[in-house]
């Protein structure tokens, strides 16, 4: 059978950050029970395809979950999924002493591997970001998971963050690799602040969020703390396999691979999107109120669905293609849309490589060391002109 695979939202955040564009609510955590119950009531109403491989707590913050509510989930799942063959179960944690998780019952739940979103290990660089953790506690976390027997851990870290210089990020990387985690991804700050959550600036080039405020981002110094990272974490051994996303040898995300290989998915929670792995996706609706009261009443709660057509699932193959380092197998593409990409799009394979974002490698057709700090320009040819003016929604 397919392999398959299921990510399960959980929006709830003890405090929303600036930075997050994913669905999130603050203080309802009183909700959460009636949330778990949500979520096993959409399983039940779930279709089951294939053999599942892999599960994702995402967020906001699943840590917020207990332990026992996450063996509910996970128990609710491996029943619908009878054939499941599960080699990976990863949970987002937050590094914070207010809401420290119970590690070993994680762990006893079935938790294979531990996504912490430690952000910085710099208390000045997580203030800027208002972040509700210290950097001494991201160390205590990461410490007490590795405690609880948790042999797979991945950090988060940004960078691009107002006020961080190239040697604030250097120290910072090599921080992190002193802790020893078998994944690193890596992301440029990008505020998520909508228009009317901004004031007028005190002075140009600054934004201000609620009562602070936060310089907007250096992009000249972002593109070198990227060229950074790529140095400073392939010099300990890390393998760069997609862009923003290193990984010690067989610790490479098989959850997120999956999506960037397009291969089939169920999101259940709320604002949660679902991929058949052919040419159907649906999203869940985004509101914590309609979702409870959709899943509560038996109803999928689907909020919308799209056919992707010929067109569409081209570009969506070659944008998901380029974000791993490896880049797109032109064999893999023909054998799907009839032609290979070089032969398809020959004027924007021309532009790529001309523009020396794209080079072709043996069968692959991969994005440049230059390339890789300019994902998007290098993408966005490809897209179908009926699509050129609306924003195409891919897996992050």
């Amino acid at each position: 059978m397919q392999p398959h695979h299921l990510y399960i939202h959980v929006p709830f955040c003890r405090l929303v950050c600036a930075y997050c564009d994913f669905v999130t609510v603050g203080g309802h955590a009183r909700d959460i029970p009636r949330y778990v119950d949500a979520l096993l009531a959409e399983l039940a109403v779930r279709p089951a395809p294939g053999d599942l491989r892999t599960v994702y707590f995402g967020g906001g913050t699943p840590s917020l979950l207990t332990a026992a509510q996450v063996e509910r989930v996970l128990g609710g799942a491996l029943d619908r999924w009878t054939g499941a063959a599960v080699e990976e179960i990863t949970l987002e944690a937050n590094p914070s002493e207010r809401e420290t998780p119970d590690w070993v019952g994680l762990r006893a739940a079935g938790v294979t591997r531990l996504s912490l979103g430690v952000q910085s290990l710099n208390d000045t660089d997580l203030k800027t970001l208002a972040r509700g953790h210290t950097a001494r506690e991201a160390r205590d976390a990461y410490a007490a998971a590795r405690r609880a027997g948790f042999e797979n851990v991945s950090i988060d870290l940004i960078y691009g963050i107002p006020g961080q210089s190239l040697d604030d990020w250097r120290m910072g990387l090599l921080a992190a690799l002193e802790l020893g985690p078998e994944h690193i991804s890596c992301y440029a700050l990008q505020l998520a602040l909508a228009p009317d959550e901004w004031a007028a600036p005190p002075r140009r080039g600054a934004l201000r969020w609620r009562t602070r405020v936060v310089e907007r981002q250096d992009e000249a110094l972002a593109s070198d703390q990227y060229r950074l990272a790529e140095e400073v974490i392939g010099a300990a051994g890390y393998g760069h396999y997609e862009l923003s996303s290193w990984a010690l040898p067989g610790r490479a995300s098989r959850h997120n691979s999956a999506y960037w290989a397009r291969r089939p998915y169920t999101g259940i929670g709320a604002g949660a999107h679902s991929y058949d792995g052919a040419a159907e996706r649906s999203w869940n609706l985004r509101d914590l109120d309609a979702y409870l009261r959709a899943a509560e009443t038996g109803e999928r709660p689907v909020a919308d669905l799209e056919t992707l057509d010929e067109p569409t699932r081209a570009f969506e193959a070659i944008a998901l293609g380029l974000r791993r380092i490896e880049g797109l197998s032109q064999r893999g593409f023909a054998a799907e849309f009839g032609e290979d990409p070089i032969e398809r799009f020959p004027d924007q394979v021309a532009d790529g490589r001309a523009r020396l974002l794209l080079e072709v490698a043996g069968d692959q057709l991969r994005l440049t060391p230059h390339g890789r700090l300019y994902a998007s320009d290098a993408s966005l040819p490809f897209l179908p002109p009926a699509d050129a003016a609306r924003q195409v929604e891919l897996p992050a």
